[in-house]
């Protein structure tokens, strides 16, 4: 009996950068029709792997090694050929849709392009945009979603976009970054059926880089543990997972959410009240009401849960509190004084992508000084670009340092820039940036979605010792009804921007 050669074989593998070792993986193979998952901690070289596989390792990183698809040796193909190989043969789905989108071209135009590359009838190459879409679970709103820019869509919208610009063609090798870290619970189990079901049609592996852990061992055949670049486990997934699992994987199990409610309020204070908040965007040919009469009272120190499915108007509301976006109707008022145009002190913004809302070319130190040094100037009432004194300048450089550490923030890294931190120390920053102005209410949008499960406990864990020492109070924005209910007092379900009980079947999932 001949045995079928595995689609992808990973030997010796080494990425390294100026002669410090990224990745040491020795042995990795995927079957045709396998899905294989890749777990561990932010930084543990994850999603090193499959930019190694893919060809887009940046030129300062040197690979050694072999790695071969169907034969073909991929470590030594030059960009022409990489050309007849990227989408045809390998589909990515990258982790931040909104990295991997052109934000000024709508969405239909990119799926085309996508599909025009391998595929030169148009007509043919629209059928299989439809497909993918409907797939998807979006063939009803196809029309709009091909129609949108990027920001027009949620981000469980874009995600999904994304994964039918990588599975358009079919290839026999999908590559997937984190495909469900913006999807609510019952979205992500529908969307890797659907990636479990379109692997099985076309025969195509996947390889799965993810931090949801239950997924994984849900739909995952065998699974690849990474820690500091090195490979620690491997195996079929019932043994990675199961009784005898090693002491790193037992660690990342136990750092799950577990579902226990937090204690309840001992007090009831009113700090944020929101009346018939409403929200409208008007698109050619139709309007969209995102956020149709929300209403609620958050009160000090607690901590409200906003959960919905994808496009439910959860991140509209958050873009309202903070003043990122006008309402269309109703108001809102912290400490019964309304909120102003501006972004108001009182209530600040913590956004699911860190590395997106920090500057890319400023230190840590300099991220947080500076938000402490524009609320200064505010209170003093001083000019914008009026000399400081010197002795005021160190004056907010040690109160951006005490912030710092306040969060846990490792100050050796206070001269790093955002590429040179993990995610879990980018978010830290951000928190650390929104208590710089000494906020009474934090709207946290996705916060821990992106985070390893050692790393998101570590933030929630944080999260609920700032409340406890400052009376903090929170919006919590989540897809997570597991992390809802590990730090929550109240849970809102949205429903197309309308406040509805929470349904039967996001319990049971």
């Amino acid at each position: 009996m001949t045995v079928q050669a595995p689609l992808l074989c990973i030997r010796n593998v080494q990425i390294s950068i100026n002669g410090k070792v990224l990745l040491n993986l020795p042995s990795l193979n995927v079957d045709t029709g396998e899905i294989h998952g890749i777990v561990g901690e932010s930084g543990s070289g994850k999603s090193l792997t499959l930019f190694g596989v893919m060809g887009l390792l940046a030129t300062t990183l040197d690979i050694q090694g072999s790695i071969q698809l169907n034969g073909i040796e991929l470590t030594l193909l030059e960009n022409k050929a990489w050309q007849g190989i990227r989408g045809k043969e390998i589909g990515m789905i990258f982790q931040e849709p909104m990295t991997a989108l052109n934000p000024q071209m709508r969405c239909g135009k990119q799926l085309m392009e996508s599909a025009l590359i391998h595929e030169p009838d148009f007509d043919v190459a629209k059928v299989k945009v439809e497909r993918k879409l409907t797939q998807l679970g979006l063939g009803e709103i196809k029309d709009r979603i091909l129609q949108a820019y990027p920001h027009q869509l949620s981000g469980g919208q874009r995600q999904r976009v994304m994964i039918a610009m990588a599975c358009v063609h079919e290839p026999p090798l999908i590559l997937a970054d984190e495909p469900t870290t913006a999807l609510d619970s019952l979205a992500r189990q529908q969307v890797m059926r659907d990636l479990e079901r379109i692997c099985k049609e076309q025969g195509s592996a996947l390889i799965w880089v993810s931090h949801e852990l239950d997924l994984v061992r849900q739909y995952a055949e065998r699974v690849t543990v990474l820690r500091k670049g090195e490979c620690l486990d491997q195996g079929a997934s019932s043994d990675v997972f199961g009784e005898n699992a090693i002491p790193y994987v037992k660690a990342l199990i136990e750092a799950m959410p577990s579902g226990a409610w937090v204690k309840p309020l001992n007090e009831q204070i009113p700090v944020l009240e929101i009346q018939g908040l409403e929200k409208v965007y008007k698109q050619k040919g139709w309007d969209v009401k995102a956020l149709n009469g929300f209403s609620d009272v958050l009160h000090r120190g607690e901590t409200l849960a906003i959960v919905g499915l994808s496009g439910s108007g959860k991140s509209t509301l958050a873009k309202l509190l903070v003043a990122l976006e006008s309402p269309t109707g109703g108001h809102v008022s912290l400490y019964k004084e309304p909120l102003k145009k501006q972004p108001p002190t009182g209530v600040q913004m913590v956004f699911q992508d860190p590395y997106s809302s920090l500057n890319p070319n400023d230190r840590s130190i300099d991220a947080v000084r500076e938000v402490v040094e524009w609320y200064g100037m505010k209170n003093e009432k001083r000019p914008r670009f009026n000399p400081f004194p010197s002795n005021q300048r160190q004056l907010y450089q040690e109160k951006a340092k005490s912030l710092l550490a306040e969060v846990g923030f490792d100050l050796r890294l206070a001269e790093a820039y955002p590429h040179e931190m993990s995610g879990g120390q980018r978010q830290r920053l951000c928190i650390a940036r929104a208590l710089a102005a000494d906020p009474s209410v934090l709207i946290l949008d996705e916060a821990v979605a992106a985070l390893d499960p050692l790393v998101q406990k570590q933030v929630l864990d944080l999260l609920l010792l700032l409340q406890q020492e400052r009376g903090l109070s929170y919006i919590f924005i989540t897809h997570n009804l597991e992390v809802a209910r590990a730090i929550a007092h109240r849970i809102v379900f949205l429903e197309k921007g309308e406040q509805k009980p929470l349904p039967s079947d996001w319990l049971s999932v």
